[in-house]
């Protein structure tokens, strides 16, 4: 092969590998594009896989239907007045918002409010748990409870004071004798009844979904009840996540002592609890829900008087402002309600 040959099969490679350099980039520049664009569609599906629309944040035009059960259990139709806002950007916007649960306000528990195409067999389901409810099995009971079904079924009674039952009744078709309620805000109550209203012994409790990030979980009163409403000896009870607690505020675990009309009436013992579960013991005296002020003690410097003493220090005591002190008692319950059809 002479020189001219050689110069020819060196320029004829030279090209070649230009030609197969160029292909290389252009194939690597596509697949790139391709995998941004998969990226992007993949997390645009996610977004929408996971928002939901929260009531009262703005508007919307899908509507959240709730099936049929096969027994004919009721269902209803939700839609308007929400924004779409991913799962993160919920929690996120209330969270900021909730400063602790004080002594003396307690907030409605917040559900999801689309459920679409969820069914629920509210006889079914109220039976089920009634059956754990009778066996002492509180954590069925729960879990139950934060199930969507049951959360769908509470949802639908939102803004009433309606309630879906299973249980004994009267001849003329009203709770009466022992049975199970829903109400809206996903309370239940479990127990006896008279003529339609909670009457005798029983268990109320509103459940706090975990994703609604309030500093509360539970909230309960078990107890004597007449006339729809806690009356008598009882306790009324909180639990709490500490993660959203803060060193301020005074967290009420319990209230054990004499109800009348749901307020606090008679000798009381109280027991508190801090961010580090620390718990303490007092004791106060309340009339119709109002704290008499402790007997020898002054007003402290911001005019709040003492209401409440430590068990261990009588020397110890927990200070209100007058109006505080006022109208105290079981804060949230929903009464006075028929049996919804």
């Amino acid at each position: 092969m002479n020189n001219n040959e050689k110069i020819k099969v060196a320029i004829t490679a030279g090209i070649v590998s230009v030609i197969l350099l160029i292909l290389v980039i252009f194939l690597a520049v596509t697949t790139k594009k391709d995998a941004v664009d998969d990226d992007t569609k993949l997390s645009e599906n996610i977004t929408d896989y996971a928002s939901f629309s929260v009531e009262g944040t703005g508007k919307v035009d899908d509507s959240a239907v709730l099936a049929s059960s096969e027994d004919g259990a009721d269902s209803a139709s939700t839609s308007g007045s929400s924004e779409v806002m991913s799962y993160s950007e919920y929690v996120d916007s209330i969270a900021g918002s909730v400063s602790g649960n004080s002594f003396y306000e307690t907030k409605a528990a917040v559900l999801r409010d689309v459920y679409n195409g969820l069914t629920f067999d509210k006889n079914a389901q109220l039976k089920e748990m009634m059956t754990y409810w009778e066996d002492g099995n509180m954590e069925a009971v729960r879990d139950l409870a934060h199930l969507e079904r049951f959360e769908v079924m509470s949802y639908q009674l939102g803004g009433t004071d309606f309630f879906y039952y299973y249980g004994e009744t009267n001849a003329e078709g009203k709770p009466n004798g022992k049975g199970i309620a829903v109400y809206a805000n996903d309370q239940y109550y479990y127990g006896e009844w008279a003529e339609g209203v909670r009457s005798g012994n029983g268990t109320w409790v509103a459940f706090y979904p975990s994703y609604s990030r309030y500093v509360v979980t539970e909230h309960l009163y078990t107890g004597s009840w007449s006339a729809d409403l806690p009356n008598g000896e009882g306790q009324e009870h909180y639990d709490y996540n500490a993660e959203y607690m803060n060193k301020q505020d005074f967290y009420l675990q319990n209230a054990i002592g004499t109800f009348k009309d749901g307020k606090y009436n008679g000798d009381m013992y109280i027991i508190s609890v801090d961010k580090d579960d620390h718990s303490t013991e007092w004791y106060g005296k309340c009339i119709d829900g109002n704290w008499e002020q402790i007997i020898n003690t002054t007003k402290d410097k911001n005019g709040k008087i003492p209401v409440l003493y430590e068990r261990e220090d009588n020397k110890s005591y927990y200070y209100m402002t007058s109006e505080g002190s006022q109208n105290n008692g079981i804060d949230g319950m929903i009464t006075g309600g028929s049996v919804a059809k």
